[in-house]
């Protein structure tokens, strides 16, 4: 089966370019993702037309290495100028044939665990229309009232935090993407708005949002606790 995952990198990401191009222990963001990703899918960036040339200039470096036996070769596709985030999945998935399975990733998680692509690939592959990734909410959480004033403590047991990437089949994505009025591309709410049922499957602890610079140390301690776990 040939999972395509798409990564897309809307227009108001070049208000903050640190997001993708700023290496974080050696690799930036943008390159660590398509790295983490190619060796189980095949890569289609669908990046705003202004920022092309950024883009393709922050990846030449890494063009044609090998990484876990795969070639660091993403597929490059410009979406129209100021595209958001629908336009650019609406491009990635103009260059997708048929129903194939697709994993939907986002910028500010630039780590990808491999085998969290697997479970949500395995998941695809047993006919799944949506695979989430997703984590038990550990934090102790409270309801409030319209004054801030604490109402109720709310049963964890019956949360979940909902990573990326996220799976779904071509065919779902594109009723998703039919179903945007604003651009943003909230795939989680519209898909809940849907009625879709996903498949949750186990996340992973390492995969974490971040927004850089402001959280560049704390990504930086991440990627060397993976790259060195306790006790190697």
């Amino acid at each position: 089966m040939t999972v395509t995952a798409i990564l897309p990198l809307p227009a108001d990401l070049d208000q903050r370019p640190e997001a993708m191009f700023t290496p974080v222990v050696g690799v930036s963001p943008l390159s660590r993702i398509i790295e983490g990703l190619c060796p189980r899918a095949e890569v289609v960036v669908a990046t705003a037309w202004e920022l092309m040339p950024s883009v393709r200039s922050a990846l030449q470096d890494r063009a044609g290495k090998a990484v876990a036996a795969q070639v660091f070769s993403p597929k490059l596709v410009a979406a129209e100028p100021a595209a958001g985030r629908a336009q650019c999945v609406a491009a990635a998935l103009a260059e997708i044939d048929g129903d194939a399975p697709v994993l939907l990733h986002d910028v500010e998680w630039p780590v990808v665990p491999p085998t969290l692509v697997d479970r949500i690939s395995a998941a695809l592959a047993g006919g799944a229309a949506a695979a989430w990734p997703t984590l038990p909410v550990t934090d102790s959480v409270k309801a409030v009232d319209a004054a801030g004033t604490v109402t109720a403590t709310v049963d964890r047991a019956l949360l979940r935090s909902v990573q990326y990437p996220r799976g779904y089949a071509a065919r779902t994505l594109k009723t998703l993407l039919a179903e945007d009025s604003d651009g943003t591309f909230d795939d989680l709410a519209l898909a809940l708005s849907a009625g879709l049922r996903p498949t949750l499957v186990e996340g992973d602890a390492d995969a974490v949002t971040v927004e850089l610079p402001r959280d560049s140390d704390y990504l930086s301690a991440v990627l060397q606790s993976v790259q060195n776990p306790p006790g190697r």
